[in-house]
């Protein structure tokens, strides 16, 4: 039951990717410039990932049936995704008759379209930072050691995130065109929401009272500076990003 999760993952990392590269093309078209493309999709994407992270390890232990919730943010994503790639080329014309006073002031029309933007990003982005502790709290059910099913669903959706740009910048774009890739990419989605709830009955919590929400441990000293300098290495690694994005 492990590895059809796992495999569930790895479409959905497919999926998300496959998303993100169609996200940089259209965002670019709506900025006119690939460095701001890069910044707004990766800010709101990691944005995206560490607050759908945050919500779901407040909420995700309440869910009786994790694996329903599962499917339903596979659809969210499938769908918003979808709509941004229409959406996001028509943005600044879309906002136009409402940001006429600024066009005297390209910075801030400019400033005003990456933040409208961002916060569109950030909803699929955040669906599919929930996913993860969701399938982790499934498997919890009937594997006991986290640390194990927390590294195998990463590695496999890595894997998955791994094969959905590769295929989606080498092959799909050129067969299908973007909009095309978009409905590969909902295919997906519909995949992994299909088998999540044909699965969704055998992670079923047994009891009919969710448990509360695990209290936080303790954050001492050396735990504070340790999470500071996760936190300097993932700003450093995303802008080291941005700056490859900009040299390739």
């Amino acid at each position: 039951m492990t590895a059809l999760l796992s495999l569930v993952f790895f479409v959905s990392g497919a999926a998300a990717l496959i998303f993100e590269t169609l996200w940089f093309r259209q965002a670019g078209l709506m900025l006119g410039n690939s460095v701001w493309a890069s910044s707004l999709v990766t800010s709101s994407f990691m944005g995206g990932l560490a607050i759908g992270n945050g919500l779901s390890a407040v909420r995700g232990s309440r869910w009786r049936r994790p694996l329903l919730a599962y499917a339903s943010l596979e659809a969210a994503i499938g769908i918003t995704g979808l709509a941004l790639v229409a959406l996001l080329p028509g943005l600044t014309g879309f906002l136009a008759p409402l940001l006429t006073p600024l066009l005297d002031s390209p910075a801030l029309l400019n400033s005003v379209c990456f933040l409208v933007a961002f916060v569109l990003l950030l909803i699929p982005a955040t669906a599919m930072g929930a996913t993860l502790p969701i399938l982790a709290g499934a498997l919890s059910f009937t594997e006991p050691r986290f640390a194990r099913v927390l590294g195998m669903l990463y590695g496999w959706n890595t894997l998955g995130a791994v094969a959905g740009a590769l295929a989606g910048e080498g092959f799909l774009i050129e067969r299908f065109g973007v909009r095309g890739t978009a409905w590969c990419a909902v295919t997906l989605n519909v995949a992994a929401v299909t088998a999540a709830l044909l699965l969704s009955r055998r992670f079923e919590r047994r009891d009919d009272i969710a448990a509360p929400p695990p209290a936080l441990p303790h954050i001492d000293g050396a735990a504070r500076r340790l999470l500071a300098a996760a936190f300097l290495a993932g700003g450093l690694l995303l802008a080291l990003e941005v700056a490859w994005f900009r040299l390739l």
